[in-house]
């Protein structure tokens, strides 16, 4: 079983080294991020043999919020809907006309419905999904599989690769690190 060497730094600065023994690169990656997230370290590298690895804690970012009121339209509307409220009266409520009404309801009850059955993706920006729609292949037919699958292939990517496709920037960088380490992954390095 080969050893690791993990050089540790903690959130107040403080390097420090240990030996652990895991049996390949990408156990010694989950290590590294369980120990980052679990304990009080802001970066951990190890070497491979090859090449240093540096896994680090993202910077962590809160996704812009819509307006309250645009955000919930569609919930209203819905629950309008299913008190008995017919759609005149309901497009007279909100000032817009009976073709908007179901617009928005329908956009709503689709939003709903792929949120629960793409939840990796429905928590990522318009942005970053995008990004990623460009940057990974997908050959699955089945949504809810590709979407069990997303985190493990957007994981095999790089910064730079993000980085160089137009649309993408430090912003979006942050927000789909950030969605990888709350799934216990992280980018893979440069090489």
């Amino acid at each position: 079983m080969p050893a690791f060497a993990f050089y540790l730094i903690s959130n107040e600065g403080e390097p420090s080294m240990r030996l652990v023994d895991v049996p390949d690169v990408d156990a010694a990656k989950t290590w590294a991020m369980d120990a980052i997230k679990y304990g009080s370290l802001h970066t951990i590298r190890f070497w491979d043999g090859v090449r240093v690895i540096e896994a680090k804690r993202p910077a962590m970012r809160q996704r812009r919020k819509k307006p309250s009121d645009a955000e919930e339209r569609g919930k209203r509307m819905i629950a309008m809907k299913a008190k008995g409220t017919k759609q005149r009266e309901i497009a007279a409520a909100f000032g817009i006309s009976i073709g908007r009404v179901r617009d928005v309801m329908s956009r709503e009850e689709w939003r709903v419905r792929e949120e629960a059955i793409q939840t990796n993706r429905a928590a990522l920006s318009g942005r970053a999904n995008n990004v990623i729609q460009h940057l990974v292949i997908e050959p699955e037919a089945d949504p809810a599989e590709r979407d069990r699958l997303l985190p493990e292939r957007v994981a095999t990517l790089t910064r730079r690769k993000i980085m160089n496709l137009g649309n993408s920037g430090k912003v979006t960088l942050a927000e789909i690190e950030g969605w990888l380490w709350e799934r216990g992954l992280c980018l893979s390095d440069d090489i």
